[in-house]
């Protein structure tokens, strides 16, 4: 029941950011491989805020996301922008909750809508993120 609560004000904090926001299929490793719907809204000139729910293979298969993004700098045409959140793993009578880390590279292969993202996640253990999202304007 506990995780149930969680989880669901997770992803109504999550669906509070779909206005105005661009959502995104993403997948790949996170902790097992995993496919979910992430939400990305701009706030200010300089900042976007994330929310995500992912579906993992892993050992916990329910994986939420609340962060942000922050542009650095581009790797030739592909802007580089860092991501830090909160992370929570959820499933198998467990919950594991941390941040995360993570570097995003938009506009992958010179195709606006495709990003790669990469980094760390440290919830419980420090697991390694990599994954590839495509943007649905």
């Amino acid at each position: 029941m506990k995780r149930l609560a969680v989880v669901s004000c997770l992803l109504l904090v999550v669906s509070s950011l779909a206005y105005a926001a661009v959502p995104e299929i993403v997948g790949g490793v996170r902790d097992g491989l995993a496919v979910g719907l992430q939400l990305e809204a701009g706030v200010a000139r300089n900042l976007t805020a994330r929310g995500a729910i992912e579906f993992s293979s892993g050992k916990q298969p329910v994986i939420g996301l609340l962060g942000v993004k922050i542009p650095l700098t581009g790797i030739g045409r592909m802007p580089l922008g860092l991501g830090l959140g909160l992370v929570g793993y959820f499933g198998n009578s467990k919950t594991d909750v941390g941040f995360s880390l993570t570097f995003v590279l938009n506009r992958m292969l010179d195709i606006e809508p495709l990003f790669l993202e990469f980094g760390v996640d440290v919830a419980g253990s420090g697991r390694a993120v990599c994954q590839l999202g495509y943007k649905i304007y």
